[in-house]
């Protein structure tokens, strides 16, 4: 698999899925956005419900950002993350609200749009209908894409001590999540434990 190591491609690797996705899967309905990269560390993704950006002549875009500490994601992961926001936005311009609790809880109008459009969605309690990943014709056209992975992404620094680890299933490989202590999850899709993902040489 190809891998971006030049950071400037970054936003340009990101922006390419998003038009690429607004084109497949939603028909270039969706607005032009401006894609940053966020130190958030307690979501991989984010979409502005405003227009953050302005210009001198009053015009605006939205906001897509993304976690700078969860670039080491699989593409499909990234995908996800991508299409997942473009959720959001398409509700955010037909005034759906598909989220409460404060922006956190994702309800059935939200799932309902994730499944219409490429996305398998699973709940959790605290956040609702917010686990998402790519279904099987996402998966597939995200493949066709040859989306590359990102050599690079934001580490914690020690001094903080930050024990913020990513867990990976370490059966199909399909579950990952991140955690700062020590815990025991299981894997939905096969019931193997998650495990500390293995480190770069």
């Amino acid at each position: 698999m190809e891998s971006i190591k030049n950071a400037k491609e970054y936003e340009a690797e990101l922006t390419r899925i998003y038009d690429r996705f607004n084109h497949h899967f939603w028909n270039d309905e969706l607005p032009e956005v401006i894609i940053t990269f966020t130190g958030a560390s307690r979501s991989h993704s984010h979409t502005t419900g405003w227009h953050a950006w302005r210009s001198e002549d009053g015009s605006g875009k939205y906001e897509l950002s993304i976690s700078a500490y969860t670039l080491d994601r699989t593409p499909d992961e990234i995908c996800a993350a991508i299409l997942h926001e473009q959720c959001h936005l398409y509700n955010n311009i037909n005034n759906v609200t598909d989220c409460t609790n404060k922006g956190r809880y994702h309800n059935k109008h939200f799932k309902k749009v994730a499944e219409d459009h490429g996305l398998d969605v699973s709940r959790t309690p605290s956040f609702g209908w917010s686990e998402t990943k790519l279904d099987d014709k996402a998966r597939a056209y995200a493949a066709r894409l040859k989306v590359r992975k990102f050599e690079y992404h934001r580490e914690r620094s020690a001094s903080k001590g930050s024990t913020l680890k990513r867990l990976t299933c370490s059966g199909c490989g399909k579950t990952s999540v991140y955690a700062t202590r020590t815990v025991s999850v299981i894997c939905g899709y096969c019931g193997s434990m998650l495990l500390p993902a293995a480190k770069k040489d």
